[in-house]
């Protein structure tokens, strides 16, 4: 190939991506157009209800689930087809109990695991064909007695499901119940089996947790709201039995030594596409400032904080504290080339694009921003990319 050839091919502009936002308190799912430096809104659809929260997407079947948290009225899950315009068509809206937050999909996508926060249940549904959920199975749980923070841990809140590297089990952890819960899934069988649970620290609080994959070692980061920790855990699997979970350390979530203001809470984290670099957002810390999107002077930015992960031990290191672009980064996602970050500000009503370098894992400069959602904190809660 010719030097004048790769020069063109380099300088052709790279292809549009869409990313898919929700708004928590403005009942939209919003598709936006990534175009180089350029973040564009396509389409709005209101068919998740009153409280669109939390995506998943099912890239193979092109297919989007959409969680509705419905704290104002009912809850549900709906179904839509995605396109390469980022356009959404519903399929199925189904109705489910109160408050659910998060989902994974699990039996070769066939199934969906939900997590709910407020009903204090772990269901489970069939998305074989995303035209006709249905429910297959449900969980509910309870407490004895208040946790260590009575206030927060009333009763169990279920806030994450997320898959193993081995696809044979689910971890649920529960904010409420000071407890990681697993569950074993079998592609044959109607719903998930509760096999065994992680205690946590009294009074941690675990919110979301992300595996990651060293050579043959497996390690568990499980991100704490209500102490604002990380907890790091290594994976032992054995042959017929759950996993054995072994909990390493709790590190503040911005390093060792490290303290937050008070009426901060973690959010969400994300391990990189290469497993090398665990990524934690917060809220209500608003310790950074940065210049303003307007060009008018400067506005407060929660932070997110990048550790590098030590390949043998699974130990943690401080890489980074970078700005989110704004206030409460409710969730955010990674491309899969690990090259870009997109942030969602539910308190500035933004979606943010960062470039991101895969080598030493830094988040670098803003590459597009949006406006998303209107009115005081009416933002978006979580941003996906559809790939």
């Amino acid at each position: 190939m010719s030097k004048k050839l790769i020069a063109f091919l380099l300088a052709l502009p790279a292809s549009a991506e869409i990313i898919y936002a929700t708004s928590y308190n403005d009942h939209t799912v919003t598709s936006l157009k990534l175009d180089g430096s350029s973040l564009t809104r396509v389409s709005q659809n209101l068919d998740c209800g009153s409280e669109p929260t939390w995506l998943t997407l099912d890239k193979s079947k092109s297919v989007l689930y959409c969680l509705n948290e419905g704290w104002g009225g009912s809850s549900s899950i709906t179904s839509y087809r995605t396109s390469a315009s980022g356009t959404l068509e519903t399929l199925d809206v189904l109705s489910v109990l109160k408050s659910p937050v998060a989902s994974t999909l699990f039996a070769n996508n066939s199934k969906l695991a939900v997590a709910h926060y407020d009903t204090s249940a772990f269901t489970t549904f069939s998305v074989a064909d995303p035209t006709n959920l249905s429910l297959l199975g449900q969980q509910t749980y309870q407490l004895t007695a208040p946790g260590t923070v009575p206030e927060r841990q009333d009763a169990p809140h279920l806030h994450d499901a997320i898959l193993d590297p081995s696809k044979k089990f689910i971890l649920v952890p529960d904010l409420g119940a000071d407890l990681i819960r697993v569950f074993q899934v079998d592609d044959g069988a109607a719903a998930a089996t509760a096999v065994t649970s992680i205690p946590t620290i009294a009074g941690s609080g675990p919110r979301h947790v992300a595996f990651a994959k060293a050579g043959r070692k497996t390690f568990l980061y499980s991100f704490n709201e209500l102490s604002n920790t990380i907890s790091g855990y290594s994976v032992t699997y054995k042959r017929d039995t759950a996993p054995e979970f072994t909990r390493l350390f709790d590190v503040p979530s911005g390093g060792p030594g490290t303290t937050v203001p008070a009426g901060t809470k973690a959010a969400e984290i994300e391990v990189s596409p290469d497993q090398r670099f665990v990524i934690v957002s917060s809220r209500g810390e608003s310790s950074l400032d940065i210049p303003a999107f307007d060009g008018e002077g400067t506005i407060k930015s929660d932070p997110l904080q990048v550790f590098a992960v030590n390949q043998q031990t699974g130990a943690l290191t401080h890489v980074q504290t970078a700005p989110a672009g704004g206030r409460n980064p409710r969730g955010f996602s990674l491309n899969k080339a690990g090259t870009k970050l997109v942030s969602a500000l539910q308190d500035d009503n933004r979606v943010v694009v960062y470039e991101r370098d895969v080598r030493t894992g830094k988040l670098g400069k803003v590459l597009a921003h949006a406006t998303v959602g209107s009115g005081p904190n009416n933002g978006p809660n979580y941003a996906l990319f559809d790939e």
